[in-house]
C-alpha cells in the first residue's frame, strides 16, 4: 500500500468506494425511466437534465467531502489539546 500522504498529494487516493448491488440495480432501474422519459422529451432534453443532475451531484460531492475534511481537522485539535 502506498504512503496515503503521497496518494492525496498525488491524486490517487480515490475515497469513491465500489457500487454495491443495490446501488447497481438503482442504476439499471433510473436508466430504463430515462430511456421512457428520452422517448417522449427527446434525447436532448434528458442529456441537459443528465448534465444538470452531475453538475449537482458533483457540487455536493464536494461539501460531503469539505465537511469530512473539517471533521477531521477538528478532531485533530481535539486530540492535540485544548481549543482556543
Amino acid at each position: 500500500m502506498k504512503n496515503i500522504l503521497y496518494q492525496l498529494f498525488s491524486g490517487d487516493y480515490d475515497i469513491t468506494p465500489e457500487r454495491d448491488e443495490k446501488q447497481q440495480e438503482l442504476s439499471e432501474a433510473a436508466l430504463v425511466e430515462l430511456e421512457k422519459i428520452a422517448a417522449v422529451f427527446g434525447v436532448e432534453f434528458v442529456d441537459h437534465l443528465c448534465d444538470l443532475n452531475g453538475e449537482r451531484e458533483e457540487w455536493q460531492n464536494f461539501q460531503y467531502y469539505r465537511s469530512g475534511f473539517l471533521l477531521g481537522v477538528r478532531l485533530m485539535l481535539e486530540a492535540l489539546g485544548p481549543v482556543l
